[in-house]
């Protein structure tokens, strides 16, 4: 997956949380705008931090149970005052347990400035740069 040192262009949740999408850019000097779009779908949990001129180190694949050991805490914080993940349960042995059973896996995703998170969803794609959608068209003087 083309990810490491592109820029966090911007992040887009959708059907209802169920996916994250991260469209990403790497523009050198001298050389044309890369794009890269990765996806997250059927998404259980996620938190992102400082998302703003995030530098995309590294998206890697880590162990729910280490995942969970870390950030369980503020995961149950977040369910107390917020609510909204899925499959939750408060025992986190029995959370782990179910959400492997479904099939989730879980990410962490780290920048060289600030930003910092994690996603536990079923998958993670890429799409192929021949995939996606044209850029929209710059703003310019309406029709008459």
């Amino acid at each position: 997956m083309r990810f490491h040192d592109h820029h966090l262009a911007a992040y887009v949740v959708g059907e209802f949380g169920k996916t994250i999408t991260l469209h990403l850019e790497f523009a050198p000097p001298g050389l044309p705008r890369q794009e890269s779009t990765i996806e997250f779908s059927d998404v259980a949990a996620y938190q992102f931090i400082h998302t703003g001129g995030a530098i995309i180190a590294d998206i890697r694949e880590v162990p729910l149970a280490d995942l969970l050991r870390d950030i369980g805490e503020s995961l149950a914080e977040c369910w107390r005052e917020h609510g909204g993940y899925v499959h939750w349960n408060d025992d986190r042995e029995a959370y782990r347990a179910s959400l492997e059973a479904k099939g989730y896996r879980a990410w962490n995703l780290t920048s060289a400035v600030g930003f910092a998170g994690f996603v536990i969803a079923r998958k993670i794609a890429q799409t192929p740069r021949d995939q996606l959608p044209a850029p929209a068209p710059a703003p310019g003087p309406r029709p008459a």
